[in-house]
């Protein structure tokens, strides 16, 4: 190791532009946050509707033992 080297890690430093002209760093980070987060908005969504089809299923099989009593 260089004693005067900067201890950048295994991975070597995440800023700009690759060398093959990809995203890096930041850019792909953010990128990444955003995909994240609307997973999550799709996720949270399709979990509501399964709720809801369940309360529903639900209160239809309420509503039919109120009929029979």
């Amino acid at each position: 190791m260089n004693a005067g080297a900067p201890d950048i890690g295994a991975a070597g430093s995440n800023n700009g532009a690759n060398v093959d002209g990809t995203e890096g760093g930041d850019d792909a980070n953010s990128q990444a946050m955003q995909q994240r987060k609307a997973f999550e908005m799709a996720l949270g969504m399709i979990a509501m509707r399964i709720v809801n089809d369940a309360q529903a299923d639900l209160d239809s099989a309420m509503d039919d033992t109120e009929e029979d009593v």
